[in-house]
């Protein structure tokens, strides 16, 4: 996916000029219908980390070895991947390592968002540029910037500023999570619509799927295994956590010394709904389209009200899944670790689900009450009229009012 008629900047980080130039050349000429080509070409590692943190690059091209450095502690061989490393930490941006060194960086391969090719093949460096171009990343964070850019300003312009004889007399600290609760709240309710339009996604697609993307975090915000998580064990089954957030809540390993309380982390079973077995019985029996008592079962899971299930849709690489209330079990936290976090449920999906999962577990099996009579004596019946000497038994039923 490109911007059509767009300029992309590319960045060359390349000590040998000749071949800077000859692949900048051949960039104009091969990749012209992608869009205009702003080629910026640099041999000094340290300028081109500049560039890359002050200015808006699309696509950075990168040697591993820089010839120019000399009295360096850092190993030569070792630049490109080391500036790699901290590109990753301030820009996302593809990458495509052109380097003679191909060994030192080939663990880093990621196509087509890192790529790495032999700097006597220039051909395939050119490849592997409109693969980075074309892999969408460009134009979704020149768009995700613009938007969150825009919005901004405006609320610091139309909410910040009118308020700031108030917000300027209070602890400068307490601005921050007003701006970042607010932005936020904005992105979540518009962000969706006004993405897709500029991305090129019809509405009626982006809204089709707001609802759903709008159940899951991806990736998950927090560091750590948190409540309402949707996980995949080692063998790849799919799990949610029910283990209170408060329980789980733990410093990174990078600083703090706050662990969790959690030994173990309670989780509730989830399937492929195309495995499920109610789902497999209706199958078995033929997938009737109504009136057999499998695809009313299989129904019932549906149910917003139904005690054992809960559906997750698919969205990305989230398949349809069934939650089963009656498959728990309980995990040491320090397995759990292992396992991948896919996603976290968003609110209010998360409460719901936790929610539903107390319900299940808690509820208290009541006998059904007939309030029949009560209704009768306040002339709620079926006839309108309250007759106190004529109440139907609480078991009489409308085909024995007419055998009557």
């Amino acid at each position: 996916m490109t911007d059509g008629g767009a300029v992309y900047r590319i960045l060359i980080v390349e000590d040998e000029v000749d071949i800077a130039e000859e692949l900048s050349e051949m960039l104009v000429e091969e990749l012209s219908d992608l869009g205009t080509l702003d080629i910026h070409v640099e041999n000094d590692f340290d300028e081109a980390e500049r560039l890359l943190e002050t200015q808006a690059i699309d696509l950075v091209v990168l040697d591993v070895r820089d010839a120019t450095r000399r009295g360096s502690t850092a190993h030569p061989n070792l630049q490109g991947r080391e500036l790699h490393d901290r590109i990753a930490k301030t820009r996302w941006v593809p990458v495509v390592f052109c380097t003679g060194l191909a060994e030192q960086v080939s663990d880093l391969a990621q196509p087509p968002l890192i790529q790495v090719v032999p700097k006597n093949r220039l051909d395939d460096a050119v490849t592997a540029i409109r693969e980075g171009l074309e892999s969408g990343v460009p134009v979704l964070t020149r768009h995700i910037t613009a938007l969150v850019d825009e919005h901004v300003r405006g609320f610091l312009r139309d909410e910040i500023a009118p308020n700031w004889d108030r917000l300027g007399a209070v602890d400068r600290s307490q601005i921050a999570p007003v701006l970042v609760h607010r932005l936020a709240a904005w992105l979540k309710e518009n962000a969706v619509e006004a993405l897709g339009a500029v991305l090129g996604s019809s509405e009626d697609r982006v809204m089709g799927h707001a609802s759903t993307a709008r159940m899951y975090l991806m990736p998950p915000v927090t560091k750590h295994v948190t409540a309402a998580d949707l996980l995949r064990d080692a063998e790849d089954g799919w799990w949610v956590v029910l283990t209170p957030a408060c329980d789980l809540y733990e410093d990174l390993l990078s600083g703090g010394n706050r662990a969790a309380k959690a030994e173990y982390v309670r989780l509730a079973k989830a399937v492929p709904l195309s495995e499920a077995p109610l789902i497999a019985r209706w199958v078995k029996a033929g997938s009737p389209i109504k009136g057999s008592k499998e695809r009313n079962a299989a129904l019932e899971m549906f149910r917003d009200n139904n005690a054992r299930y809960r559906i997750l849709p698919k969205y990305l690489d989230i398949p349809d899944l069934l939650v089963d209330f009656e498959i728990v079990q309980s995990v040491p936290l320090a397995e759990v670790r292992s396992w991948t976090r896919v996603a976290t449920l968003d609110s209010p999906f998360a409460e719901a689900m936790l929610t539903s999962h107390g319900h299940t577990v808690a509820r208290i099996g009541t006998p059904v009450v007939d309030y029949e009579n009560i209704k009768q004596s306040l002339g709620l019946g079926g006839n309108g009229t309250a007759d106190q000497n004529s109440v139907p038994s609480p078991r009489t039923t409308r085909k024995d009012d007419k055998q009557s």
